[in-house]
């Protein structure tokens, strides 16, 4: 069994607002896959990570441990893993003006990204030692603020026979350290208070243009109460990233994405670990209204970045088990 990992680069720039496209705009990416065990009409997960997260969450390789990485789990199991940099995040394009990067500016990024991605693997020129791939199955995946990203994809192109929304809600974001209650908050002044709360956890008295989040501000939500000391060393090491003042504050923002989830008809699958952002986990397929099958699953000993739990394995599974593949 041979892995590939091989990163790849699109220009993204002709999907960005009009007035911004001086500046040149990409998206990273990195495609994994075992060319010998591939399946003749493959799924093709583009996955996007949370605010702050690089794609490195994807396939993680802490060291001294195993068996950390979704991506390679899907590969060996004959399907295609792309993980993607949001724009702002990662190796993807940290323009000059981050404030026009709103959720769904990283949206149009994406699924410009996938367009050409979609084109390279239908002719063979997504990766060396990939095949061309004439019937693929695109799945979208998107953890925290990337379920946001992908939610908006698929309701503004229905660019996938589904999709998967982990840790995020078009309802309301919950839990977060530092943010108020915004019930009676006029809608003019959330993003304001946003801002600041957005600022407080990220440990600065004003938001710069791009900012992180330490993680030391979340434990116990980003991570379970007890997580080891090397994992979080490793996040903080290798996975940590950069994020616009715009995409976060719109992340927080309750309701924002609901227009997009709204005109979600694919199949979509929402899956909670018991310690994350849902104010009622039970609500969450009420923000998809059209959707005409939904899978809701929760994890337990699972915080907000699923993939570092013990428990991993279960939502991987799960998530396996529901994929539309061509039976």
């Amino acid at each position: 069994m041979t892995l590939i990992r091989h990163d790849v680069e699109v220009d993204v720039t002709a999907s960005m607002p009009e007035g911004f496209r001086d500046e040149r705009v990409t998206v990273a990416g990195t495609v994994i896959a075992v060319p010998n065990l591939l399946r003749p009409d493959p799924v093709v997960v583009f996955a996007v990570p949370g605010g702050t997260y690089s794609r490195r969450y994807w396939d993680l390789q802490p060291p001294g441990r195993t068996g950390y990485s979704q991506a390679e789990w899907v590969a060996e199991r004959g399907d295609v893993f792309v993980a993607l940099d949001y724009l702002g995040g990662g190796d993807s394009s940290r323009p000059a003006n981050g404030d026009f990067l709103t959720l769904e500016v990283c949206a149009d990024g994406a699924h410009a990204a996938l367009l050409e991605l979609s084109r390279r693997l239908q002719n063979g020129s997504l990766a060396p030692g990939l095949p061309a791939v004439a019937a693929p199955t695109f799945v979208g995946m998107g953890q925290s603020l990337g379920g946001f990203i992908t939610m908006i994809q698929q309701g503004k192109y229905a660019d996938f026979a589904a999709i998967a929304v982990l840790g995020a809600s078009p309802l309301v974001i919950d839990n977060i350290p530092f943010h108020r209650d915004l019930t009676g908050v006029p809608a003019e002044e959330r993003r304001q208070v946003i801002l600041a709360d957005n600022a407080a956890s990220s440990g600065v008295p004003e938001l710069p243009m791009y900012h992180g989040a330490p993680r030391r501000f979340f434990g116990g939500i980003f991570h379970v109460e007890d997580v080891a000391d090397d994992l979080l060393a490793y996040d903080e090491k290798e996975c940590e990233t950069l994020i616009s003042r715009v995409t976060g504050v719109d992340g927080m923002t309750p309701g924002y994405a609901a227009p997009w989830a709204d005109q979600i008809t694919r199949p979509v699958f929402l899956g909670f670990g018991d310690a994350d952002v849902s104010s009622d986990v039970r609500r969450e397929p009420t923000g998809y209204p059209r959707a005409r099958h939904i899978t809701l699953a929760t994890f337990p000993e699972m915080a907000h970045m699923h993939n570092f739990a013990d428990t991993r394995r279960e939502l991987w599974q799960a998530l396996d088990d529901w994929l539309p593949r061509r039976r």
